[in-house]
């Protein structure tokens, strides 16, 4: 009975110890996943910050829009892109915005931008109240 009760122990331990190695090598697994997935996020978003192009080449479009008080970088962003002057992310414009020399500059104010310009070519013309 206690030669049973051993070999019992002896296998619910071996069980348990296999459960806890698999269940370990899934947890890598889900990591790894998670890592690959962000890493590809994080590297789409740096080569939309970083190779911005315009939407237009030549002279361009000419649109007109309006920035409010209450607009965020990101809204900016949106705007930009709903009108047809950006390509990429309103997240990539709030980063360029970020690592820029104009920001928080962002002023209010009635603008008329051309489809071949770049964010970096926006910036300083959205830095300058204009009515």
């Amino acid at each position: 009975m206690a030669k049973q009760k051993e070999q019992d122990s002896i296998g619910y331990r071996l069980a348990l110890g296999s459960a806890r190695g698999v269940f370990r090598i899934l947890i890598w697994i889900v990591l790894v996943f998670i890592l690959i997935y962000f890493g590809k996020k994080a590297y789409a978003l740096g080569y939309e910050v970083f190779n911005e192009k315009p939407v237009d080449t030549g002279e361009g479009r000419a649109v007109t829009i309006t920035l409010t008080d209450d607009m965020s970088v990101r809204q900016i962003g949106k705007l930009l892109r709903a009108n047809g002057l950006l390509n990429e992310s309103p997240t990539a414009f709030m980063v360029q915005e970020m690592i820029s020399e104009y920001h928080g500059e962002i002023l209010p104010g009635t603008y008329t931008l051309r489809t071949s310009m770049t964010a970096d070519e926006m910036f300083p013309i959205l830095a300058q109240y204009e009515e």
